[in-house]
């Protein structure tokens, strides 16, 4: 999407929509030694009503709440924008043909891919509440626009180790400004805005299930992610990370599966795993999604080998590029292709069925076109056809991938 800029032109009247002049967003001074600024009545006010539902959007669709509510900052002038106060939009999101809402028509001047300003009429999604306009950028940055939905990708919690990777992925993006992180990461520091972010930790535990249940894709509400897999009651599992949010509640990663609420697991089950996420040459304990190969040092497959067996747990010292590729060592003088144990996320051009090892439909389950899935290796056939393995036992058709 494009930025506002901190000034519009002199509003014109389009439809029926009415149009008012637009105020100038207020600056704020340059960062100078990291200091936290004290906010004055304005802007402690704005993040009173603000950061909460920042968290809550963040946590819905898997982002930093401290890159929203900075986000929010620069687009919005603190909510004091002629858009955030007659529209309740502070994230200056245009209404687009899917847009079924009411609308508020500004002009507005943006920037080319050269800096050159120009001047457009504008409609605008108009919104009920500030809660609704941070519920839809949240949504955007999670589900990207129709003909790119990764766009926003790597500014996903799960891909952007922190918020300023994340401002960063969204700058030429998001927005056209080519300082646009800049602006961001100067809010976030000022105003100390992490504290309103999840605690993030990647300490490696074993865990046991307490009920069967689904894995996810992204650490997001379930509502919002496709499934990836999924766990059994009583098996014993690895959480390679663990999301932590202003209510208590906790998204966990298990490895080689997916991402699933706390509750998945039973109380007082955790404890220390016997292989954590370590440097090369330690042991890590992995989930097997394919059968697969032996290859030695030079990525030669190992003659007369035993492959090892799928959906099995494996245990693994570190990992070695071969030839481009990522392969994990499982003995002194062996290893296996990456593409057997980590996931590659892929997306549906095509409503997709989800199929078992013999080619029969596995469940009523219906992955919706535009969603990315996460699969396992590379295609197998099933009774002549091709299929990604998605999870334990559980197939999508090749054909249903864009390529």
């Amino acid at each position: 999407m494009k930025k506002i800029l901190t000034s519009f032109a002199a509003a014109a009247i389009l439809s029926s929509t009415a149009v008012s002049t637009v105020n100038s967003l207020p600056m704020t001074k340059a960062v100078h030694n990291h200091t936290v600024k004290a906010a004055t009545n304005v802007e402690s006010d704005f993040l009173n009503k603000a950061a909460r539902q920042a968290q809550k959007a963040a946590k819905k669709y898997g982002v930093y709440p401290s890159v929203m509510i900075a986000q929010a900052i620069v687009e919005s002038g603190w909510g004091q924008s002629t858009l955030a106060t007659h529209a309740n939009n502070l994230f200056g999101i245009k209404a687009d043909s899917t847009w079924t809402g009411a609308t508020y028509t500004v002009r507005t001047r943006e920037e080319n891919s050269k800096g050159k300003s120009y001047y457009i009429n504008a409609a605008f999604k108009k919104y009920n509440s500030f809660e609704a306009s941070f519920d839809d950028n949240g949504k955007k940055l999670r589900l990207g626009v129709s003909w790119q939905p990764l766009r926003y990708q790597g500014a996903w919690i799960e891909n952007a180790k922190t918020p300023a990777a994340a401002t960063k992925a969204l700058t030429g993006t998001y927005a056209t400004d080519h300082k646009y992180n800049q602006s961001l990461d100067q809010r976030i520091v000022r105003y100390d805005l992490t504290k309103y972010d999840p605690v993030i930790s990647t300490a490696a535990k074993s865990y046991k299930v307490a009920k069967n249940a689904s894995t996810y894709a992204w650490p997001t509400d379930h509502s919002v992610s496709a499934k990836s897999g999924s766990v059994k009651k009583n098996q014993m599992v690895t959480v390679d990370k663990t999301i932590t949010y202003y209510n208590g509640s906790k998204r966990m990663h298990i490895a080689g599966r997916g991402w699933v609420n706390s509750s998945v697991f039973a109380k007082h089950s955790a404890f220390p795993a016997a292989i954590s996420q370590a440097p090369k040459g330690k042991v890590v304990s992995k989930n097997l999604m394919h059968n697969a190969y032996l290859y030695n040092s030079k990525g030669k497959r190992i003659k007369h080998a035993k492959s090892l067996k799928e959906d099995t747990v494996i245990k693994t010292y570190g990992t070695k590029k071969i030839k481009g590729r990522k392969f994990y060592r499982v003995s002194k003088k062996a290893y296996i292709a990456a593409g057997n144990v980590d996931a590659t996320l892929r997306l549906l051009k095509h409503n997709a069925y989800v199929y078992n090892g013999s080619g029969n439909r596995d469940n009523n389950l219906i992955y919706k076109k535009n969603h990315s899935l996460a699969t396992y290796g590379s295609p197998v056939k099933i009774m002549g056809k091709k299929y990604y393995k998605i999870g334990i036992h559980q197939y999508v058709k090749v054909a249903n991938f864009v390529r």
